[in-house]
């Protein structure tokens, strides 16, 4: 699968990321549907950086210590948006989400969670399962929400729990699984993205500069400088802007996909700014 048609993917992490890094190195074969774009993480001095760095990787840090989380956020969200990133993989961010940022990237960010959600959502998971005397423990992929590890489970792993078993000891062996399992569901998630119209929507009009999607009574809209210049109708049809009101398109049955990008981008036209449409279009 060529680099132009895989889905762009970023990764926050806030350690050495080893999750990371298991995505990063399934990316590198030839028919793995994602290419990491960007790694970036609330810390600076994270050694997933560095590693991520020295295989040609994008990155991007900031510390949120004295900023407002808004700020934050938007500042992450502003990176992860300039290298095109289409879809978010948690891997190791110790930090909470906001609402706003979910919502967003709804639908398009994935967790691993070292549980078999929904027991022990949080911290000191594997704790938490050898005293509860379970037989086993794993880890599970989610789709991630404004509820903490409440979003629908994508796959899980087993591993079980042996006598004498501590924290460390069966974390060790929960990675095992967790470098395992998470790449092989993030690529089956994101070759179920192929046929979505909406997802085909978002990858052409969140590229373009200063896009963001926005909500509007609840359906899919698309806007720069709080302007709508594309939205969903309905799960069947598009309304892209024009210069003279609104163009309906169907999305269903054939579709002429390359006319809906021009489309797209035309109405990104006529409604960004003059400062915006020197930056370019698509």
């Amino acid at each position: 699968m060529a680099d132009a048609v895989r889905r762009k993917l970023g990764i926050l992490i806030s350690g050495r990321g080893s999750n990371m890094a298991a995505l990063v190195e399934a990316a590198a074969a030839p028919d793995c549907p994602f290419a990491v774009a960007l790694v970036a993480s609330d810390k600076p001095e994270a050694a997933g950086l560095t590693w991520a760095a020295e295989r040609g990787i994008a990155t991007f840090a900031q510390s949120p210590k004295g900023m407002p989380k808004a700020e934050y956020e938007a500042r992450i969200d502003t990176a992860l948006r300039d290298a095109g990133v289409e879809l978010i993989a948690l891997a190791g961010y110790m930090r909470l989400l906001s609402p706003a940022f979910v919502e967003r990237w709804a639908g398009r960010i994935l967790n691993i969670h070292p549980s078999l959600l929904p027991k022990y959502k949080g911290l000191d998971t594997h704790a938490r399962a050898i005293e509860a005397g379970d037989a086993v423990a794993g880890c599970s992929v989610h789709v991630v929400t404004e509820e903490l590890d409440a979003g629908a489970v994508l796959g899980q792993a087993e591993v079980p729990i042996h006598a004498g078993d501590t924290a460390e000891t069966l974390a060790a062996r929960v990675l095992v699984e967790e470098h395992r399992l998470y790449p092989q569901i993030l690529a089956e998630f994101v070759r179920s993205m192929t046929d979505q119209p909406l997802d085909r929507i978002r990858s052409t009009a969140l590229v373009l500069p200063g896009a963001e999607e926005a909500p509007t009574d609840g359906r899919p809209s698309f806007t720069v400088e709080h302007a709508v210049f594309a939205r969903m109708a309905d799960d069947n049809t598009l309304e892209v802007r024009t210069a003279d009101g609104w163009r309906s398109i169907a999305l269903a049955g054939e579709v002429d996909w390359t006319a809906v990008e021009d489309a797209i981008a035309h109405g990104w036209e006529v409604t960004a700014p003059a400062a915006l449409l020197e930056a370019g279009g698509r």
